[in-house]
């Protein structure tokens, strides 16, 4: 037997942001007039400085990224959802990595007494020959604390300028290419590495390689997850990975704020007792 079944939320709390993006705030819509009346709370996206309002994109918490994303003719939020051969809303098979708190780990760096790994590349991630048994892989670096910290607050570049977000080398994009994973999730803002600082740069590589390829590789970012080993006492190596990603106006959309749910086992090393439930949950279950 492989004992409970254990549902761990790796969703962020809240929203985070760094500058030039906008950040997230809420505000009263229909202020309470009296103490037992309708009050209606709202979110907008607005400069740092508090100067202006801006749109709120999907990107400030935890989401999914489709082609739409970076290519206008790639498959939107709507053309990827109730699909069995997708994995953008149903569980499926996933490798989890944890590669937090551990300084001497290749690409970690350090940051408010919390170290994670900033540079993930193809040297820390599971063969690929492992990862040809699951669907999706989950990276979980260590930044997902610092994110979780931060609330509705800024999150400030570091004395180089540099914010040192997490992100996929090269080689580790062209590892996950290799296994024909159908998705990706880290607790990072991105996938992409900072260019530079003044002004503030992201390269689109990573994106374009995974979201581009054919069949695309599904990318979900700012992941949280950091307090699973203390809360459950471990961090499995295979999980179902289940998102549920937001519905409404789904055509057009290049991203869905999402959560995101692992389930997993105490004594299921091998994912075998995963596997038999991930077979019970059919598409005609799924999707009607």
């Amino acid at each position: 037997m492989a004992g409970s079944l254990i549902r761990y939320d790796l969703s962020l709390p809240g929203y985070f942001s760094y500058p030039p993006a906008p950040s997230v705030k809420t505000r009263p819509m229909i202020p309470r007039g009296e103490r037992r009346s309708l009050y209606m709370r709202g979110e907008y996206g607005a400069k740092v400085e508090g100067e202006a309002f801006r749109p709120m994109t999907a990107h400030n918490t935890t989401h999914l990224d489709v082609p739409y994303h970076f290519d206008e003719d790639g498959d939107d939020l709507a053309a990827v959802l109730n699909r069995a051969d997708s994995v953008a809303d149903r569980p499926c098979l996933a490798r989890v990595v944890s590669l937090a708190r551990q300084p001497a780990l290749p690409g970690a760096h350090t940051r408010e007494g919390v170290t994670y790994c900033e540079a993930v590349s193809a040297a820390v991630l599971p063969s690929v020959a492992d990862l040809r048994q699951v669907e999706a892989l989950v990276v979980l670096t260590g930044f997902g604390a610092l994110m979780a910290r931060y609330g509705d607050r800024p999150f400030a570049h570091d004395d180089d300028g540099y914010y040192h977000v997490p992100w996929f080398t090269e080689d580790a994009t062209a590892h996950i290419l290799k296994a024909g994973l159908k998705l990706v999730a880290i607790d990072s803002t991105t996938v992409e590495r900072q260019t530079s600082s003044e002004p503030h740069r992201m390269s689109g590589d990573v994106h374009m390689a995974l979201l581009g390829h054919a069949p695309p590789v599904l990318i979900m970012e700012c992941l949280d997850g950091s307090a699973m080993a203390q809360q459950v006492g471990f961090v499995p190596s295979v999980a179902l990975l289940h998102m549920v990603p937001r519905r409404v106006n789904a055509e057009g959309a290049d991203a869905a704020h999402s959560r995101a749910f692992l389930y997993f086992y105490r004594d299921d090393a091998d994912g075998t007792a995963l596997r038999s439930l991930q077979a019970a949950m059919t598409p005609q279950e799924l999707y009607g």
